[in-house]
């Protein structure tokens, strides 16, 4: 959104100054001016991962990025090789702990159907070796509103007002406001911070930071503080 209404000379029938996402035409392939700034920002690899579960895979969408989908996300009529439907395998996952189950399940095939909304950060446009050739990085998270602030003042121009209009951080700033939080618009935040307790094990935390744990040596990143304590206690 923050993209399209910084372009919308770029939109198909705007109206009303609204530039929604399918009349945007995106410039990202476009060949980007040479002076044009390099700004990203970069999330906590553990909170991303879980965010993501929540959104692809435990509130019932079926958009097919909860792969593999033959485990978690088998569609109706999906056959092997003998033309037998898929029995849904994690049928059987239920009572207390089933949370905890159902995310470990995920984490532990998460390599054998890598999902671009999984893939490490660092990854993403070549981060692991380009992050330091960026203008801006800010970080999702406790700041986040202070590095909105931060990036709409060092760039100027419709950006403070367009970041306010999608993420209203201006308010947050002033109230001095540090939430863990991103854009709550639509319901898209999952505010995975807030669940870690009830979705990760010590176990599951050792796991992922073995797929993540580029992002956290390549982009300046810390493990953040409630997984350092539940390995811990776990190794008391």
């Amino acid at each position: 959104k923050v993209f399209c209404e910084l372009n919308k000379a770029d939109c198909v029938n705007n109206t009303e100054g609204s530039c929604g996402r399918k009349k945007c035409a995106f410039r990202t392939l476009q060949t980007m001016p040479e002076e044009a700034p390099w700004a990203v920002f970069v999330r906590d690899p553990l909170e991303r991962l879980l965010s993501g579960f929540l959104d692809k895979c435990q509130n019932g969408k079926r958009e097919g990025h909860c792969e593999p989908n033959v485990v978690f996300n088998p569609m109706d009529g999906l056959k092997n090789g003998k033309n037998i439907p898929y029995p849904n395998l994690l049928d059987s996952i239920g009572g207390e702990g089933k949370d905890k189950q159902m995310f470990g399940a995920y984490v532990d095939v998460l390599p054998l159907k890598w999902n671009p909304h999984f893939v490490p950060q660092a990854l993403h446009c070549d981060l692991y070796r380009n992050i330091d050739k960026y203008h801006f990085v800010g970080k999702m998270g406790r700041d986040f509103h202070f590095d909105l602030d931060r990036m709409a003042t060092q760039f100027g121009g419709q950006l403070p007002e367009v970041l306010n209009g999608t993420f209203g951080y201006m308010d947050n700033v002033k109230n001095g406001n540090h939430n863990n939080t991103g854009k709550n618009v639509g319901g898209h935040a999952k505010h995975a911070a807030e669940k870690v307790k009830r979705f990760y094990t010590a176990r599951t935390v050792r796991k992922a930071l073995e797929f993540l744990s580029i992002d956290y040596v390549t982009l300046g990143l810390s493990v953040p503080d409630w997984a350092n304590e539940m390995l811990k206690n776990d190794a008391l």
